[in-house]
């Protein structure tokens, strides 16, 4: 059973001599030792007028999504 190359890695291999992780990171960054922090997702406020709650869909939040789309679905 081969090891993973990087230090302290103690996965099995996948493909050139990495493991999953580090393939994946070799091929998408060209660094198997890169470490990117994660992305969040911006808090925005809803859209609709004197609104302050957080915005989930298409800029509204979930009583006003749920107004707009009743109300779309009626015309």
């Amino acid at each position: 059973m081969d090891y993973c190359n990087i230090q302290d890695c103690l996965k099995r291999v996948k493909a050139k001599g990495l493991c999953s992780m580090h393939h994946q990171r070799m091929r998408r960054h060209g660094d198997p030792n890169i470490v990117l922090p994660r992305r969040t997702k911006l808090e925005r406020p809803c859209t609709w007028v004197n609104c302050d709650r957080k915005a989930t869909s298409k800029g509204l939040c979930p009583k006003h999504y749920y107004i707009h789309r009743v109300s779309v679905l009626r015309d």
